[in-house]
């Protein structure tokens, strides 16, 4: 199916731009090659390569910037529902507020990002609202058969919904290259474009999620040209910020037609929990992708040097647990029980250390309230099935919790990684790696979160 008018609209609204050298090389007068994400001619200088998107300034005097921005937003303590008089409309936002939020955090909590953030920018902005809005219909269509008319009717909302989303987040595109808008603008067009690609997860289409990944990074980048002059960023922008680099994390990791920047996010807040292992996953991969280009020697140190940062990010993180808010002690528990398992996951991915393989299965094992953090299982589950060809018990444990996963937390593309592992354990045995495998074709990509 092609794209519809409103997406092509969108898109175009994205791609702005990306037909033209990039400002760095224009800068320095050399011609660009124009190669995605990032340029090559930056990257074998050394330079961060600012891209092609919209590269916008400051006018002087705009009062809407600095640690100010946002404020007429407020986050507060218990972020409430208005009765809307639409019926339907109501039911998603209770929905969204109830289910959805709880879904997308890493913790869910008094002070989930996904609730406490998204709900009031949803009052501010009828862009936030449609996008939340078609989130929640295409979430709630889910829980009922393909025959059932209640998820017909949901999936019509949502369709009608996200396209609305669209032509509004295109329309801030296009201010924001052609004119200038506000950092309030910008933070709502972020938002409603990261809350649309979370709505094609639920479908899996990941030409459409990827697409909203790019608008996410384009915006993103514009943002970090006005908080330059801004001097810092606030609560809504870290979080936003975050997000778009943790989703660009994973979805690199199965994304071999390029050689991708390494983008550090310093982020260590209270809703960037598992910042610090989101960031050597991200380092690891791109080790990974210099190891494999002609262009680039390897320094092995860098490997020896990220092992000592797991160290660090796994008792951060067990630190945490102790301040955190949490309902039953069963829950801190089972949050420690994952710090171990991403670290252990950690170590299987950046060092290939197999002799740590059981350790995710052991605190696996006593992760007794998975309903709660399922949908952070997916990518340690599926690091721990990359290293189980050869043993039939421990591949059907990995395929019943990520059944479960997806039987508590959705689909997404799942299924697709569960196939993945299925078809990487028939193989004979041979040294090839699970990466080495999807290179041979590469249509075999998906998400794996």
């Amino acid at each position: 199916m092609g794209k519809s008018h409103t997406e092509g609209k969108y898109q175009q609204s994205i791609m702005g731009g990306l037909n033209q050298d990039c400002p760095k090389c224009r800068t320095r007068r050399i011609k660009c090659d124009r190669s995605v994400p990032a340029c090559r001619k930056c990257a074998t200088r050394g330079f961060p390569c600012p891209g092609y998107g919209l590269i916008l300034r400051w006018g002087q005097g705009v009062a809407s910037r600095g640690k100010l921005a946002g404020r007429q937003l407020p986050l507060p303590c218990s972020p409430t529902i208005a009765h809307y008089p639409d019926a339907v409309t109501s039911e998603l936002m209770y929905h969204y507020h109830q289910i959805v939020s709880a879904k997308l955090a890493w913790v869910d909590g008094p002070t989930n990002p996904w609730r406490q953030v998204i709900i009031p920018l949803a009052g501010a902005s009828s862009t936030v609202l449609h996008a939340m809005l078609a989130l929640s219909s295409e979430d709630l269509a889910a829980r009922y058969p393909n025959d059932h008319p209640r998820r017909q009717q949901l999936q019509v909302v949502s369709v009608c919904r996200r396209d609305q989303a669209l032509a509004s987040v295109a329309q801030l595109l296009r201010h924001m290259r052609q004119e200038g808008s506000s950092s309030n603008q910008a933070q709502c067009a972020l938002a409603a474009t990261l809350i649309l690609y979370n709505v094609e997860l639920i479908g899996a289409a990941s030409a459409k999620w990827r697409m909203h990944l790019e608008a996410a990074r384009v915006i993103r980048r514009w943002k970090e040209q006005t908080l330059i002059d801004a001097g810092g960023t606030d609560e809504i922008d870290a979080f936003l910020v975050y997000e778009q680099y943790y989703a660009s994390v994973f979805a690199s990791l199965t994304t071999f037609d390029a050689l991708g920047e390494y983008e550090a996010i310093p982020l260590t807040d209270s809703n960037a929990i598992f910042s610090d292992f989101v960031d050597i996953i991200s380092r690891a991969t791109h080790v990974e992708r210099l190891q494999s280009s002609d262009d680039y020697g390897m320094d092995f140190s860098l490997l020896d040097t990220m092992i000592g940062d797991l160290e660090a990010a796994k008792t951060r993180m067990l630190e945490l647990s102790l301040i955190l808010c949490w309902q039953t002690d069963q829950a801190c528990l089972s949050f420690q029980h994952l710090v171990w398992i991403f670290y252990y996951a950690g170590l299987i991915y950046v060092h290939h250390v197999l002799a740590r393989n059981d350790s995710i299965f052991f605190h696996l094992a006593l992760l007794v309230d998975k309903h709660s953090f399922a949908h952070d299982l997916v990518w340690p589950l599926f690091i721990a099935g990359t290293e189980c060809r050869g043993c039939p018990q421990k591949q059907e444990v990995v395929a019943h919790e990520i059944e479960l996963v997806m039987e508590v937390s959705g689909t997404l593309d799942r299924r697709n990684v569960l196939s993945f592992l299925k078809r990487f354990w028939a193989l004979p045995e041979s040294d090839l790696t699970w990466i080495q495998f999807m290179r041979l074709a590469p249509e075999r990509r998906m998400l794996i979160l």
